[in-house]
This record gives structure tokens, C-alpha cells and sequence, in this order.
């Protein structure tokens, strides 16, 4: 009986072209690299959600306002333009959800007293505390996600998710440039997709501390 396992040999194109990318002139290892980063990347993206749902927060809220804890700490006059560069988002996002943390009573702002115009970004003691009891639960959870990495292989991994962080944004123009084309349509229509069905979400900051 056969192992299950057909030919390398493949009638798709490669889905990636540099030598770098390719193991005895294949893409298996590439695909395989992409589905694993795929299924970690949602289980950090769920991760963020249910410990932002424990404090009332959306993912992102959550994500934000423990960036302004940390930034905070090593950056003078922390501003809206700073943390949206260190989150990789847009401004105007990032601006929203800054509002919403601050009608809830767990960032302030101040004037910059150098340039008027902007304004620095702190959290409160109830922001604070927050944080401070939730960690009681990330800490155990980033020691689990992450328990497999040596030293070195963290501080490797660190410098490569910068790089390709800091380079993903280039891949835009080049499918924004195919779908503007229309060469790929072949006349189909976007097909339904299922979606997972949500979990169980608490109320989110704009009534969660009313």
C-alpha cells in the first residue's frame, strides 16, 4: 500500500519565484510556512480578543491601550502618530479607538506643551489597574504561546517579523494593479464565503464603563 504521497511535480505555477523561498525547486516549504504562519496568526488574533473581552475591550482596544502602557514608559510625549506607526495602523484608526479608551475613563490627553497641536497619551490609574490585574492572565499565555522558543530563536524571530512587517505593505500596489486590470475576474462574481460564528462577546468600551 502507498504512503498517500503523490509526485512533487506540479501543472500551477509556483507560487514564489526567488531561490530563496524555494526547497529543491518547490514551494512546498514556502506553502507549508505560510498556512503555519496563518494558524498562529489566528490564535494571537483570538488571543487579543478574549483577553480584551475579560476588560470589556475589543481586540484592538485592548492592543491599544496596552501599547500606551508600554510606549509610555520609553517615549517622551507619546502621540497619536507614534503608536499608529508602532502598531503598523492608520492614524485615523487608531485616533477612533484612542477617543473611545479616553470616554471610558482609561487614557488621557494632554497638550504637548512644545507643539499645541498634538496631544500626548497616558493612561489613568483605572487604565492602569486594568492592565495591572490582567496580567495575571497574559503572562500565562504568552509563556504558553511562545514556550517553544529558545532565547536565540526569539530574539531571531523578533528581527525577522520586523523586517517582513515593515516590507508587507509593498505587496498592495502589486494586487491593487491586477485587480484594477480586471484580468483575473474570468467573469465570476464574488463567491459567499462561510464565516466562523463569533464567540460570545461582552459589551465593548463605549458602554462597558458607563
Amino acid at each position: 500500500m502507498g504512503s498517500g504521497l503523490l509526485s512533487s511535480s506540479s501543472s500551477l505555477p509556483s507560487s514564489v519565484s526567488r531561490s530563496e523561498l524555494l526547497v529543491e525547486g518547490n514551494d512546498h516549504a514556502f506553502r507549508q510556512l505560510v498556512h503555519d504562519m496563518l494558524a498562529f496568526g489566528a490564535v494571537v488574533q483570538e488571543v487579543r480578543n478574549r483577553l480584551g473581552d475579560l476588560i470589556g475591550l475589543s481586540g484592538a482596544q485592548y492592543t491599544i491601550l496596552i501599547a500606551i502602557a508600554r510606549l509610555s514608559e520609553r517615549v517622551a510625549d507619546l502621540g497619536v502618530n507614534q503608536l499608529a506607526i508602532h502598531l503598523h495602523l492608520s492614524g485615523a484608526f487608531v485616533t477612533i479607538e484612542v477617543n473611545a479608551l479616553v470616554r471610558a475613563g482609561l487614557v488621557k490627553k494632554a497638550v504637548n506643551v512644545e507643539d499645541r497641536r498634538r496631544v500626548v497619551l497616558s493612561l489613568t490609574k483605572k487604565g492602569r489597574q486594568i492592565l495591572q490585574d490582567l496580567g495575571q492572565v497574559q503572562q500565562p499565555v504568552n509563556d504558553t504561546l511562545f514556550g517553544g522558543l529558545s532565547k536565540s530563536e526569539f530574539e531571531a524571530l523578533q528581527g525577522i517579523m520586523a523586517g517582513l512587517a515593515q516590507q508587507a505593505p509593498q505587496v498592495f500596489p502589486i494586487i491593487d494593479a491586477a485587480a484594477k486590470s480586471g484580468r483575473l475576474a474570468h467573469g465570476l462574481r464574488h463567491i459567499p464565503s462561510a464565516r466562523p460564528a463569533p464567540a460570545k462577546r461582552r459589551r465593548k468600551v463605549a458602554t462597558a464603563f458607563r
